[in-house]
């Protein structure tokens, strides 16, 4: 019994022996307060330049450091002593920025969290190095855009002729080309906002500079509707077009070359709500490298249309571009139109001038050029009618006026092309009427048969379609 008894009592004691001997060999290794540490795990500073420490705790050797964060180069850190040196540049963030550090000692890692917080702004600054930097026709502007990240996107605001522009740009472009200038409207002052996050509007930059001169290419004005003979057609029947630029160097000539553009007549066909067809191409000569001469702002260019064939009382179209510009820039504006061509000879709008051999007295014409408007209306195949003075055909296309009295009845020989224009039942000689379709224009001239001397002399020019 006893013996049992002091064999159990061994096995305890072995066993309590064995367990303390465990239990050492792990505090032998990892004895309590024993870890390399940091008295502190994480340091905010606040948005401007600083420096903190922060005690090592339980150094096993060399110590290393290293930030692990990208794009936290902002953030340096070093050894001194039994401490580390944390030091930050100041932020010029709105948002609050993060850096994370690795420390080695010996085989033993820790990491130290360092926050820095952001700038407080109560308005986005101006941006900064803003120049205007002058070219032909156009200024360019160039800045750099503030550093803070609750910028959003700047505003440029300026004026062309008396017109207030205003460009919204997104946030990372720094530079932007305001064309279609002039030189002749002096220096031009552009002002750049800042605009932060929430749409607040910042302090504004200016710039100024006056433009070179811009040599543009382009079309004077949209074109009225130009009128092409039928009787009267010739092989080729000039149409008059204007073309130039605003501004030019003496004497510097361009070559200028022009383009037939079907897309573009499909788009104007639908902008305008009309199915106009293409005048045959074949009828069609464009003059190649034409030279705009320099001399003034805009001068006549001439095309040619074989007319022979089309159509009578048909309409037509022939849309342009201006396909090449050598010295010089095609214009932003202007530099295509479309032309639409009504087949007829004589009718439509015209503006009236009494000349000098009119046996009428000039209190007969009114002095406003808008109130000697007279319309020659079509009443045949080869005839038409207009007002005599104005007392007929004057305010509308149907204002016949009283009887035939004051009518002028217009006949076209269709054989030698030679118009007689006659009023009323009085019989005329020395008939001297001539049109030229080059410019839409009818020369009146003719002498009354019965009364001596007596001559209607007129001049109907500025035709149009409208009033």
């Amino acid at each position: 019994m006893y013996i049992k008894i002091k064999n159990m009592e061994r096995i305890i004691y072995i066993l309590l022996i064995s367990l303390f001997l465990f239990s050492c060999s792990d505090d032998d290794k990892y004895p309590e307060g024993s870890y390399f540490s940091l008295a502190e795990t994480g340091i905010t500073f606040e948005s401007n330049d600083g420096q903190q420490t922060v005690e090592l705790i339980n150094v096993k050797g060399e110590v290393k450091t290293k930030v692990i964060t990208e794009d936290a180069g902002w953030c340096t850190v070093s050894v001194s002593g039994n401490s580390l040196v944390v030091k930050v540049t100041a932020s010029t963030l709105f948002k609050g920025r993060t850096a994370n550090i690795e420390v080695t000692s010996g085989d033993e890692k820790v990491n130290l969290m360092v926050r820095q917080e952001g700038m407080e702004y109560t308005n986005i600054p101006k941006v900064e190095n803003l120049e205007a930097i002058p070219g032909r026709g156009e200024i360019t502007l160039k800045w750099d855009i503030p550093k803070q990240d609750n910028f959003s996107h700047v505003i440029i605001t300026y004026e062309k002729k008396g017109q207030e522009y205003k460009i919204i740009l997104d946030q990372n472009i720094k530079e932007y080309t305001v064309k279609e200038l002039m030189k002749g409207d002096g220096e031009h002052t552009f002002y750049v906002q800042s605009i932060d996050k929430d749409w607040k509007y910042g302090p504004i930059a200016q710039a100024s500079a006056t433009p070179d001169k811009l040599v543009a290419i382009r079309f004077e004005s949209e074109p009225k509707t130009k009128f092409l003979p039928h009787y009267l057609a010739e092989t080729n029947t000039p149409v008059l077009l204007r073309i130039g630029s605003l501004e030019f160097y003496e004497n510097e000539q361009s070559i200028v070359n022009l383009e037939i553009d079907e897309e573009l007549l499909a788009k104007y066909n639908k902008n305008n709500s009309k199915s106009l067809p293409i005048i045959p191409l074949d009828r069609i000569v464009l003059p190649q490298d034409y030279v705009y001469t320099g001399t003034q702002p805009f001068q006549d260019m001439i095309i040619n249309i074989n007319t022979i064939g089309l159509k009578d009382r048909d309409f037509y179209a022939l849309p342009l571009k201006i396909s090449s510009v050598a010295p010089g820039v095609i214009s932003e504006i202007m530099s295509e139109i479309v032309i639409e061509f009504y087949v007829d000879d004589l009718e439509g709008w015209y503006t009236v001038d009494r000349l000098e051999k009119c046996g009428e007295g000039a209190g007969s014409y009114p002095s406003d050029p808008n109130a000697r408007r007279r319309y020659i209306k079509r009443t045949g195949s080869n005839t038409w009618e207009t007002g005599y003075l104005f007392n007929a055909y004057s305010s509308g296309q149907d204002h016949r006026g009283n009887g035939g009295t004051n009518i002028q009845f217009i006949t076209l020989d269709t054989d030698t092309k030679k118009i007689h224009i006659q009023q009323n039942g009085y019989g005329t000689s020395d008939d001297r009427n001539a049109y030229d379709p080059s410019i839409s224009e009818l020369h009146i001239e003719y002498l009354y048969s019965a009364w001596a001397g007596w001559w209607t002399h007129e001049r109907m020019y500025n035709r149009s379609m409208s009033k």
